[in-house]
């Protein structure tokens, strides 16, 4: 659209739970950790903490602890879409996702989220009582406005903001985000669809975030592909099939990449049976 200057899109959180004892599980907690020295490098202090009884280290908001039964992993920001790549496992909980769009526009709009608000409580109005969402406007002086759509409680919840005010940095100039906070099974279905779409991630996030708040009454100034209209997450039980393909990609897979590096391919068939 002519107004909009420019429409960023992708991860802004990402927190991942593996049990202690799971295929390769020092090799999640070493990813995770060279993701963290690489936030480092960039100026931001390493430190170490407790988080919700895991002890770990932390930098730039991000997070690798270690507690009896299980390993935490946690990037915030920019750094979830960053890392994604290289620390996701499908047999990883996904306890947080959050997907953001990021709408610089050429003129800076000062009632977004009060137009967003207006929308999302008319639509919420055909709504029967008992399907009503939990709505928000907080209003500030300074035109850093935030409008919440979905209980604190909820899988699924929305924030509509003033990027620019709430930043105050320059690279944010005339901004708005829209962001959609998931926990649980509706974050782990994000990120399996998210980890298969490599080739239209960005599409696919903005996309999502476009869906999200659409049917919520809430218009977006951005345009969308319906190719890539996500599925909202269906609880299903996967076959055996399913089952060992998961089993060979997930597991079977890291577990050659790995022996690789230390022994010969032809050792590797042989004990496969497959030279």
């Amino acid at each position: 659209m002519q107004h909009i200057e420019e429409v960023t899109a992708g991860l802004d959180w990402l927190t991942m739970t593996l049990p202690v004892g799971a295929v390769l599980d020092q090799l999640f907690v070493e990813n995770a950790l060279r993701c963290l020295d690489e936030i480092v490098k960039e100026g931001y202090t390493l430190e170490y903490r407790s988080l919700l009884g895991y002890d770990g280290v932390s930098a730039g908001g991000s997070f690798v602890g270690t507690r009896a039964d299980s390993h935490l992993v946690q990037f915030s920001g920019r750094f979830a879409d960053q890392f994604f790549e290289r620390t996701y496992r499908y047999d990883a909980h996904v306890s947080r996702a959050d997907v953001q769009v990021t709408v610089r526009h050429r003129k800076m709009p000062t009632r977004v989220a009060k137009e967003g608000y207006r929308d999302a409580t008319a639509e919420n109005q055909t709504l029967s009582a008992g399907r009503r969402r939990k709505i928000w406007l907080i209003t500030g002086s300074d035109g850093g406005d935030t409008l919440y759509i979905g209980s604190v409680s909820s899988d699924a919840r929305g924030r509509l903001y003033n990027k620019e005010v709430q930043s105050e940095d320059p690279k944010y100039a005339r901004t708005w985000r829209y962001e959609v906070m998931l926990r649980n099974e509706h974050a782990s279905g994000l990120c399996r669809s998210y980890e298969t779409r490599i080739a239209n991630r960005t599409q696919f996030c903005s996309d999502y975030v476009a869906v999200w708040y659409e049917t919520r009454g809430v218009m977006v100034p951005w345009t969308q592909s319906d190719s890539y209209v996500p599925v909202p997450p269906i609880k299903t039980l996967p076959t055996d099939t399913e089952r060992k393909l998961n089993w060979l990609r997930h597991q079977v897979k890291p577990t050659v990449e790995y022996l690789l590096t230390q022994v010969e391919k032809e050792t590797i068939l042989q004990l496969l049976g497959l030279s």
